[in-house]
């Protein structure tokens, strides 16, 4: 009789216990957290974006491609402004890993006829070669990043 009104006055307990906390502290989420994109502010398309929308001459352009399917194989080509002439082109292939990141820095190049800032500034497109994605489109402004020392003189 005695270990009945113990076991009584503890599930009694228990009871007060979780419905003051029910009651105060509100019901405790059990769920799995929802993963939060790193990318979702970057500048995307499907499941490549790359990190701005404007960029300083000098400036690095980061790039990730996230979530790649098997059958998602292909290249992202870079082409300048002018609308012709290709900066840098990235292979990627879902079938060998779903992910991947890179970066590169525009810069002038005698040998690739970028001759003066002037020839990398302006609206830049990301076109994709092998997947159906719309291009994802970026500037390139006409100034030097505010902190930049190097000097970008006329090679050509």
């Amino acid at each position: 009789m005695k270990a009945k009104i113990i076991g009584l006055s503890i599930l009694a307990a228990v009871i007060a216990t979780v419905t003051y906390l029910i009651a105060f502290m509100g019901p405790i989420d059990v769920s799995t957290p929802m993963e939060e994109d790193p990318f979702a502010d970057w500048n995307r398309s499907g499941p490549f974006a790359i990190n701005k929308f404007e960029y300083y001459v000098g400036e690095n352009v980061f790039i990730v491609g996230q979530g790649l399917k098997p059958h998602e194989v292909g290249n992202m080509v870079f082409v300048m402004p002018n609308g012709t002439s290709k900066y840098i082109t990235i292979q990627f292939s879902g079938a060998d890993k779903p992910g991947f990141n890179q970066y590169f820095k525009p810069d002038i190049s005698k040998s690739r006829k970028i001759c003066s800032i002037n020839d990398l500034a302006g609206e830049w497109t990301v076109e994709f070669q092998g997947v159906n994605y719309p291009p994802i489109k970026f500037r390139i402004l006409n100034q030097t990043m505010p902190t930049e020392t190097a000097v970008f003189q006329q090679v050509c």
